[in-house]
């Protein structure tokens, strides 16, 4: 198993993405940029760093595992232990691992852990198919080729002189009102911004969506459900362990799922965030582990496939 394929496939639909006990990868948004000196124009992009302080399980990870390789959720925590043991032992024997289409992770000489991430790899969806290109300035071979004017002083004085300067300073006038009604009409090529910002996406959840299926390509809009009033849920806080159906950075998007559920017959609320930031809906309420994944197995037949247990 190559953990870091499921973990590049999670980069492209989440900010964050924790490795258990090991620490998290997070993505940041980059604007496009145009290096001036080296003539390289870069499309916006999603940076990736490392920080080692994220070692706290939110499920994600483990979560997308189970569904790839058909296994328990269990079983995927043990799997994702396992590749963690890995890679301590191999930053420790060779001071360095690479997971590929993600970065390099090595000691350096401080004793320091150091990432360093791929960068031919852009898990920014709106920067699909984008790719860095050089911009080389336009040379006007027609004006190199003209023999520079050569205008010749003379110090005698001319009766002609003062007509001369009068003559000189109508020119001047005359250039400088003509420059100032033909400036709408010149082009402002520091304008043409072909990666402006967008407006933001709104996405609605839509009930037959799989929401732990990963989309590597531009994520598709689907507002097929509208709420008009949005739905109060109320808060699960009587017990520690409940099924949860899906997680969700916007808010109406999960009164949207509980409101589905309830529908069904389904007592689901929404019962926190975690440490991403998500909306968590949690449905049931359990005293034990072992009482929660007793139903899961019905849960994930009759109402949502992709579910697991949360402790909260």
């Amino acid at each position: 198993m190559q953990l870091e394929e499921y973990i590049s496939e999670l980069l492209y639909d989440h900010d964050c993405v924790i490795v258990p006990d090991f620490g998290g990868f997070i993505g940041n948004y980059a604007p496009a940029r145009l290096d001036e000196v080296k003539h390289l124009f870069e499309p916006p992009h999603k940076k990736i760093i490392f920080n080692k302080g994220l070692i706290q399980n939110d499920g994600l990870l483990a979560n997308h595992l189970s569904i790839r390789e058909q296994i328990a959720y269990n079983e995927a925590l043990k799997r994702i232990a396992g590749e963690v043991s890995r890679y301590r032992n191999e930053l420790k024997e060779s001071k360095r691992i690479v997971l590929d289409n993600i970065g390099v992770l090595y000691i350096d000489e401080a004793g320091n852990l150091v990432f360093q991430a791929d960068e031919k790899v852009n898990y920014l969806p709106e920067a699909f198919g984008l790719s860095a290109f050089y911009r080389l300035p336009v040379v006007n071979e027609e004006a190199e080729k003209k023999e520079p004017v050569v205008v010749q002083l003379h110090k005698e004085r001319s009766r002609l002189r003062p007509y001369a300067v009068a003559a000189a300073i109508g020119a001047l006038i005359a250039s400088t009102f003509w420059f100032t009604v033909n400036e709408t009409n010149l082009v402002n090529y520091s304008s043409f911004n072909l990666f402006g910002k967008k407006e933001p996406v709104q996405y609605v959840f839509n009930s037959t969506d799989n929401i732990s299926k990963i989309n590597t390509v531009p994520v598709k809009d689907t507002l097929n459900i509208v709420v008009t009033e949005p739905v109060k849920a109320p808060e699960i806080t009587s017990s520690p362990y409940h099924i949860v159906a899906g997680c969700f950075r916007i808010y109406e998007n999960a009164q949207n799922m509980v409101s589905i559920l309830q529908k069904k017959n389904v007592e689901a609320s929404i019962i926190g965030k975690n440490p991403q930031g998500l909306y968590i809906v949690g449905c049931g309420g359990y005293s034990s582990y072992n009482e929660a994944e007793a139903h899961l197995d019905t849960f994930r037949k009759n109402v949502q496939e992709n579910a697991w247990v949360f402790k909260k």
